[in-house]
């Protein structure tokens, strides 16, 4: 899997990453990066199960209407994948949540190049080749208060970030995802703030330092009905995220496996008893 790389540029320049071409001759990401070998544990042999409350992810069923084909429009998706999520994870979440809300989605489908695009950005998204964690706790504050008129009174509360990943097509041989056993990562020393840098707006993201005492799984033989949920932040707990995660070349995957096809969702968890009057 590919981290960062513990070097002294971090001290006084921050990690970033273009997307999008600039007009200037000007890179598009200062971030040094490196293959590291990684042992990867499979969640099915991990006793007890992996959980939101401790590891910061979760295996879940959720029995979609979704068909592969309605996958390809983002109308449907909208209307009914995130409708499903919303309303699964609610019930998943148990007592004290009050509102979930997709942030936003990512379709993916692995090119016959990837990973290596010289420099080029990909023809769409592609597997998340650097491992990562998908939001700082300043990020989030900065999503919620721009979403909601009353954000003081739901950041008052307890509030969190989730991803909910599925793979699209299967068997899943063709760089799969790996999770990070959150109690596992050292968030002083293994996370690195870094800008994702879009034409209208920055966002900000971990890189990931390699570290042995980390522990990576992944979903060996996931099924249609299976989602993987995990944790980008938790105001709430201070010990289940963030989860990083990153693809990784499966040993021994064939050329002949399909394609990795998967598609991930962000969603807000708000737990505060508040009003949820959007912006307009």
């Amino acid at each position: 899997m590919h981290f960062t790389d513990r070097v002294a540029l971090w001290d006084t320049v921050k990690p970033y990453s273009l997307q999008f071409y600039p007009k200037e001759d000007f890179p598009r990401t200062n971030i040094q990066h490196t293959p590291c070998e990684t042992t990867i544990h499979s969640m099915r042999a991990r006793t007890p199960a992996p959980s939101l409350a401790v590891e910061g992810f979760a295996v879940q069923t959720l029995a979609s209407k979704m068909a592969y084909a309605d996958f390809s429009d983002e109308a449907t998706i909208e209307a009914v994948y995130c409708s499903e999520l919303e309303s699964h994870l609610a019930r998943a979440l148990g007592d004290g949540v009050r509102n979930v809300r997709v942030l936003d989605y990512q379709r993916r489908h692995k090119v016959s190049s990837f990973p290596y695009f010289q420099g080029r950005l990909p023809p769409g998204p592609q597997p998340s080749l650097m491992t990562h964690a998908d939001v700082t706790p300043a990020a989030v504050e900065a999503i919620v208060r721009s979403l909601y008129v009353h954000a003081d009174a739901i950041l008052q509360a307890r509030y969190m970030v989730v991803t909910a990943w599925k793979p699209l097509r299967f068997p899943v041989h063709d760089w799969p995802l790996a999770i990070c056993d959150a109690t596992t990562l050292d968030r002083a020393r293994d996370l690195l703030p870094s800008d994702v840098v879009y034409p209208q707006y920055v966002a900000e993201n971990y890189m990931v330092h390699y570290s042995p005492r980390q522990k990576w799984y992944w979903l060996p033989d996931h099924q249609p009905d299976e989602i993987l949920v995990f944790k980008a932040f938790d105001s709430g707990d201070a010990g289940s995220w963030p989860c990083a995660h990153g693809a990784f070349p499966l040993p021994g995957q064939q050329e002949e496996a399909p394609s990795r096809q998967s598609i991930d969702v962000r969603l807000l968890v708000t737990y505060a008893d508040a009003e949820y009057t959007k912006k307009a």
